[in-house]
C-alpha cells in the first residue's frame, strides 16, 4: 500500500536527481521499501510529464475568457507547461478592472504564491515605493505578471525563484492577451524581458527597448524597464545607479501617460528622460 501511495505521489514534473540523492544518499536506499520503484520511475519520469502536460490540455478553449473571473478560474487548473504542474497555486491579477496602466511583472514569487496576490513580497514594496516618488496612484493601477504559477527549486525549506522558459512564458500569454483584451489599458508597462516577451512575442533588450513608448495593435503603448528584483540583487554602488535610472524610466512614463490621458503632469516633470543607456535585463 505504500509502495502504491509513493508511486502515485511521485511528480515527474519536479523532478531532480541530483536533489533527491542529495537529501537521501543512495546507501540508504536499501532501508527504504519504495527505493526498488525509484529507478523505473526516474527512467519514465520524461514519458509521464508529457501525459500530465497532455491531460491538463494541450490546446486552449476556441473562446477566449470574457470575464476576469474566467481567467482566474482558468488559470487556476491549467496545466498547459511543467509550472503549472509543480503544485503551486496560480495567482491572478489585481487592481481596477479597466486600469489606463497595466504592469506586468515576470511571475509571482514565494511570498506572493502563498498569500495569493501578486506584488506582495520585497521586489512589490520597492515597486510601490518608486510610484509613489514618481507620482503614481498605486490603487488606479493593475498589476499582473506573464507567468502565473511560480517557478522554483526546492532546497531545504527555502523555496528559490526559478526563471521561466521561453516556451513557458509563451504557453503562459493566452492568459494575458486575454486579460490585456479586458483591461484595455492605456499603456503596458513590463518589467524585466521575460514580460516583455509576454507581450511583444520576442525576447527584448530592455537596455536598448527601454525608456521610450512601443507601439502595439490594440493602440495601447508598451514602455520596458527593468524589474525592481534586478535591483534587489545588485550591490549597493550598483543598485544606487540603476534606481536612478528606474526612477527616470517611472516618471518619464508617468509624463507620456499624463499626456495620453489628458490629465495634469506630476512632479516629474523636472525629470525628462535622457538618452537611454545600458543595463541588464
Amino acid at each position: 500500500m505504500w509502495q502504491r501511495y509513493y508511486a502515485s505521489i511521485f511528480n515527474p514534473a519536479r523532478l531532480k536527481v541530483a536533489m533527491m540523492v542529495k537529501e537521501m544518499p543512495r546507501r540508504y536506499w536499501k532501508n527504504l521499501p519504495e527505493a526498488r520503484l525509484i529507478p523505473e520511475l526516474i527512467a519514465g519520469a520524461q514519458a509521464r510529464e508529457a501525459v500530465m502536460v497532455a491531460q491538463g490540455g494541450g490546446v486552449f478553449p476556441e473562446k477566449p475568457p470574457s470575464t476576469f473571473e474566467e481567467i482566474a478560474e482558468g488559470i487556476s487548473t491549467c496545466r498547459r507547461c511543467p509550472i503549472g504542474c509543480n503544485g503551486t497555486r496560480a495567482v491572478p491579477g489585481e487592481g481596477p478592472e479597466q486600469a489606463q496602466l497595466l504592469i506586468v511583472g515576470e511571475q509571482l514569487g514565494d511570498q506572493e504564491e502563498q498569500e495569493g496576490r501578486p506584488f506582495v513580497g520585497p521586489a512589490g514594496q520597492l515597486l510601490d515605493e518608486h510610484l509613489n516618488q514618481a507620482g503614481f496612484d498605486r490603487s488606479l493601477i493593475r498589476v499582473t505578471n506573464a507567468v502565473k504559477h511560480f517557478k522554483f527549486e526546492q532546497r531545504g525549506k527555502r523555496r528559490i525563484h526559478q526563471n521561466p522558459t521561453a516556451g513557458e512564458i509563451d504557453h503562459c500569454r493566452w492568459w494575458l492577451d486575454a486579460e490585456r483584451r479586458l483591461v484595455k489599458p492605456v499603456i503596458i508597462l513590463a518589467l524585466g524581458a521575460s514580460a516583455g516577451r509576454a507581450i511583444l512575442g520576442r525576447t527584448p533588450s530592455i537596455g536598448r527597448e527601454c525608456g521610450r513608448a512601443i507601439a502595439l495593435p490594440e493602440n495601447s503603448r508598451l514602455w520596458l524597464t527593468v524589474h525592481p528584483s534586478y535591483l534587489l540583487r545588485v550591490d549597493i554602488a550598483v543598485r544606487h545607479r540603476e534606481e536612478k535610472r528606474f526612477q527616470t524610466d517611472l516618471c518619464a512614463l508617468k509624463i507620456s501617460l499624463d499626456a495620453l490621458t489628458h490629465s495634469p503632469k506630476a512632479h516629474c516633470d523636472r525629470l525628462r528622460p535622457s538618452a537611454s543607456v545600458g543595463r541588464q535585463s
